[in-house]
């Protein structure tokens, strides 16, 4: 017994408290949530109930504990809690923009107000998630460049997320210094510099565009394209005649067919271009020879032609691939002619004759044809075709009739129906094509068919080809495909024709992400060889997966291929059996002017197909652009399928051209070769060939002179880097301050200077634009001198009277006008509120300083409202001029011995001074005047370089009416204008003369006209 009583005892003494220890606090917190997600940059709100489970009234303070960088938006709160009162309260944190991946802890608090006693605490884990910005930015560029300089370009990168990052500088027509790839901290900023070698035989002005892109896990982050204009280190002569290009070459080529060394010559002249300047009349020519195709496929066949066209006529005559229309005659190489006649109203038509040299079954054809386009999009064709063959003297005859027209938007359809007879057997053709667009569908195919005794191109023969796909995401495509060749066709012998083939595709597409692409397939293809010995005929079906992607600088393609074939050459027992093939090909492109590119397939499909065949097929091929003007690439293969065997298939190339000059040109070509219907014994070729470019004068066009000139400073140094304008073009002066205008068309012209490549404090001596008269076939010299700007700055002081007092108000010097005038100058400004004005840059020199004294405030005048003002080059002169109350004389008169009253004379003082007033000089308008021809008129901005300008880029442009307005020239007389638009008339359609008062578009030419 007293044992038990001690346990109870024990039991209480030390267990009790313990007890007291858990029972629920005075003030508990609970929240609603307690985790969540946020990213950073965020605010999140977070919401807590805060209760009173006691019987007596709280006092409560809250405290929140956040992590350090992070920002508590609602400040703590402090209020009374009843007893079993539950509180609701938010708390908003915003966390930091930068702030690392991970978990956070918040804890809220509940004090005691008064003991500062913690009643309880509630902690909320907050997951703050990646966040992943990269962003670039252009620090640094120039915009004018001399040829052969360096083009260094800067720009910022920073990491605005909250994750380390690889980033990867993709370059177009530039490289990045150091490495392509660099790992950047968040909240760090790296500098990096795109850099470009200008070439310095560049003779005209040119803009060279860069490209810098980052790339952050293969997606382009950021992209920043800019432009540089180039100008010309030493101008070339502009050609004043308009030629007719032509090229000549002479080619010498070597073989060691059969182990005998074989070589010939073959020469080639060749000229296609315009007749006229405004590119009316057309003409194209070649006379190549003699005939080497039997060499090697280096060797060309002879070939001879001229064609001349216009836009109602279109004549040929010598050889080629003729054309009539695909079911009654694809394509027949040979001599002939061709001739077309088109009419204003839509109307054509012509004939055609050729005589083939590659089909020898028939003897000539002969072709006669109108048509009738009702627009661009919708037409109709009518054929005649005789063809005369050795075998018999019966006539073939083909009739046809061609459309192609559009139903629906997005969508065109071309129908062919065609009828023929040889020896009084009649039978039909029909070719129909379709390519449409419509949703997320997109549709396109042709069919053929041409029946047994169908005497045209293809006979006895039915051929297709389709392909329908459905774009079901932005990512996702399915898509079925299906063609099958032709059997029967009229094929020119020089020409081999590809086996026959039949297939069946359907297919997935995904687009993984940027720049990476999945496709899987399933196919069932036949192949059957076309020539006599017949050596492959098979079947295969089975299933792909491909896998394309760009990564950095290397691009690789992936191919997987699992399935059944069947040889039809062989006993049906034994024609079976399961194929794969694996394929590879990758691309690492080193930067611009260098790449490199590997591939190889393994299988086994030719191994029953062709026992000599091999099962792995493998090579490269190198690209790499030596030097400015030399450029080589190099091509390697172990081996081609068998299927490839009708063609040449080359195991080795190597390619190199040399171009010394501008019109000069040499190239190497070296192959080892198998050639067609070969599968073994490779033979060696080579040829050399030279190139040479020219025109053929065919008129004058431009009667030109040259301006030549230098800009110097007043101390005598040379300016150099100012940039100029003259007739559409720019130049920048070289380090002597020299510059000059070649070929510039004669006449009086103006000359621009750029002022934001002079100083703050610079003019030109005299103000621009300058006006130069060039001299035909002279070269004309003109200098320009850059001086230091002086400021003048003034103030109107007013001397205060007598009078003014008893006027008692305040005299405001604002707004009134002074005038700041030279020989070939006037500036007008008006004062400010205080009386002062600036005139902030003016050429130094003598001017004349004006105040008109009709802007002055009433009462008060100037002793001298003109004077004469030297100004010195540097200086900051000033002036000031004093406003003084007028002096008015007052007569007393009498009349019946009584005095006029003062108000009454005041009446007529005040009115003749308003009548003085009106007799005080005028403001005297400043007009500058001057004329110029619109050339054009667009709702786009056009670049000088576009080509509807063609050799006569614009001087100016104006937006008005919400178009952008193109003119070229600045005239002083309208005479002068008119001249330049009739000269444009030639070149532009309905130019007309603008005219122009203080840079504004006032008057267009009709308008003048009526003045």
């Amino acid at each position: 017994m007293p044992l038990k009583l001690f346990a109870i005892f024990t039991f209480l003494t030390l267990a009790v408290p313990d007890l007291r220890g858990q029972t629920d606090p005075v003030v508990s917190i609970s929240a609603t949530k307690k985790q969540a997600e946020v990213l950073p940059g965020q605010i999140v709100n977070l919401a807590f109930f805060v209760e009173n489970s006691s019987g007596e009234v709280q006092p409560v303070e809250t405290k929140m504990d956040i992590p350090q960088g992070w920002k508590l938006i609602s400040s703590s709160q402090a209020f009374e809690l009843k007893p079993g009162e539950k509180k609701f309260l938010i708390f908003t944190v915003q966390v930091p923009s930068n702030n690392p991946v991970g978990h956070f802890d918040v804890s809220l608090h509940a004090v005691h107000s008064g003991t500062k006693e913690i009643f309880s605490s509630y902690t909320v884990s907050l997951l703050v998630g990646e966040v992943e910005k990269i962003a670039m930015f252009l620090v640094e560029s120039p915009d004018y460049l001399t040829a052969g300089e360096e083009l260094r370009g800067e720009f910022l990168l920073q990491n605005l997320g909250n994750t380390k990052k690889k980033v990867f500088f993709e370059t177009r027509n530039c490289q990045v210094e150091g490495a392509q790839e660099i790992e950047v901290k968040p909240g760090e900023s790296v500098r990096v510099t795109a850099v470009n070698q200008t070439s310095p035989d560049w003779t005209e002005t040119r803009k060279e565009y860069y490209t810098v892109r980052a790339l952050v896990s293969g997606k382009v982050a950021e992209s920043i394209f800019r432009s540089v204009m180039v100008f010309p280190s030493k101008e070339a002569k502009k050609d004043l005649y308009f030629r007719f290009p032509v090229s000549a070459s002479a080619t010498y080529l070597a073989t060691n067919q059969k182990g005998k060394y074989e070589h010939a010559y073959q020469f080639e002249l060749s000229g296609s271009g315009a007749l006229d300047p405004a590119g009316k009349h057309r003409l194209e020519f070649l006379a190549r020879g003699p005939n080497n195709s039997n060499l090697s496929f280096l060797g060309m066949y002879d070939q001879y032609f001229v064609s001349y066209s216009q836009n109602n006529l279109e004549l040929f005559a010598g050889e080629k691939a003729f054309s009539f229309t695909p079911l009654t005659e694809s394509s027949r190489y040979g001599l002939g002619t061709e001739n077309k006649v088109i009419f204003n109203n839509g109307l054509n038509l012509g004939f055609l004759y050729v005589k083939p040299r590659f089909y020898k079954e028939i003897e000539n054809e002969v072709a006669a044809f109108t048509g009738f386009d009702f627009n661009k999009e919708n037409n109709v064709e009518f054929f005649y075709i005789s063809k005369k063959l050795r075998a018999t003297p019966d006539l073939t005859q083909l009739f046809s009739v061609n459309s192609r027209f559009q139903p629906f938007d997005r969508t065109s359809v071309e129908l062919e129906v065609s009828r023929g007879n040889f020896q009084e057997n009649w039978d039909n053709a029909l070719r129909a094509n379709i390519s449409s667009q419509f949703s997320i569908f997109n549709l396109a195919g042709n069919y053929f068919y041409t029946g047994k005794d169908y005497p045209g191109y293809f006979s006895n023969s039915t051929f297709y080809s389709g392909n329908f796909s459905v774009k079901l995401t932005p990512r996702l495509n399915l898509g079925v495909y299906a063609k099958e060749d032709f059997r029967n066709a009229q094929l020119d012998t020089f020409f081999v024709t590809a086996p026959y083939s039949k297939s069946f595709r359907a297919m997935i597409n995904y687009n993984i992400a940027s720049r990476s692409y999945l496709k899987f397939f399933w196919r069932e293809y036949e192949r059957k060889d076309r020539l006599a010995l017949d050596k492959f005929h098979y079947n295969t079906r089975s299933l792909n997966a491909q896998f394309n992607q760009r990564f950095k600088k290397i691009e690789y393609y992936l191919l997987a291929e699992y399935g059944e074939t069947a040889n039809f050459l062989l006993e049906s027992a034994e024609n079976r059996q399961n194929t794969y093939r694996g394929s590879a090909n990758i691309a690492y492109r080193f930067n611009s002017l260098h790449s490199i590119r590997v591939f190889g397939s393994w299988s086994n499909i030719n191994s029953f197909v062709s026992g000599e065949q091999r099962n792995l097929t493998a090579g490269m091929s190198v690209v790499s652009q030596i030097a400015k003007n030399l450029r080589a690439n190099f091509h390697l293969q172990n081996a081609y399928d068998i299927d490839d065997y009708y063609r040449n298939r080359n195991l080795m190339q190597l390619n190199i051209d040399f171009t010394p000059a501008r019109k000069h040109k040499f190239s190497l070509r070296s192959f080892y070769t198998l050639f067609r219907q070969q599968t073994e014994d490779p033979e060696f070729t080579f040829s050399f060939n030279y190139t040479y470019n020219f025109g053929i004068p065919l008129k004058k066009i431009i009667k030109a002179g040259d301006v030549t000139g230098q800009v110097m400073r007043e101390n005598g140094e040379p300016a150099e880097g100012i940039v100029l304008s003259f007739q559409g073009k720019t130049t920048i002066t070289d380090r002597n301050g020299a510059f000059s205008f070649r070929s510039v068309p004669a006449g009086r012209h103006l000359l621009f200077v750029d002022r934001s490549k002079l100083a703050i404090d610079e003019v030109t001596s005299i103000p621009d634009p300058f006006e130069v008269e060039v001299l035909e076939d002279r070269e004309t010299p003109f200098h320009i001198k850059i001086t230091k700007g002086t400021r003048l700055s003034g103030r109107f002081e007013v001397e205060e009277s007598s009078v003014s007092v008893l006027r008692n108000n305040e005299t405001n010097a604002k707004n009134i006008v002074v005038e700041l005038k030279s020989e070939r100058e006037q500036f007008r400004i008006t004062s400010d509120k205080e009386g002062n004005f600036v005139f902030p840059l003016v050429r130094p020199g003598e001017w004349t300083f004006r105040v008109y004294t009709n802007s002055l405030p009433e009462g008060y005048e100037v002793e001298d409202p003109i004077r004469t003002i030297q100004l010195e080059p540097g200086r900051e002169e000033s002036v000031s001029v004093k406003l003084k109350s007028k002096k008015r004389k007052i007569i007393f008169k009498s009349q019946n011995n009584a005095l006029q009253p003062l108000n009454s004379l005041k009446v007529k003082s005040i009115q003749k001074n308003s009548s003085e007033n009106e007799r005080e000089e005028k403001l005297e308008p400043i007009s500058r005047i001057f004329y110029s021809v619109q050339v054009g008129a667009f709702e786009k901005k056009l670049s000088r370089e576009s080509d509807y300008f063609g050799d006569e880029p614009y001087d100016f442009e104006k937006q008005i009416d919400n178009l952008h307005k193109y003119f070229i020239g600045r005239y002083v007389t309208y005479k002068e204008a008119l001249e330049a638009r009739k000269r444009l008339e030639k070149k532009f359609r309905n130019p007309f003369v603008a005219k122009f008062e203080n840079d504004q578009f006032i008057q267009i030419e009709y308008r003048i006209n009526n003045e």
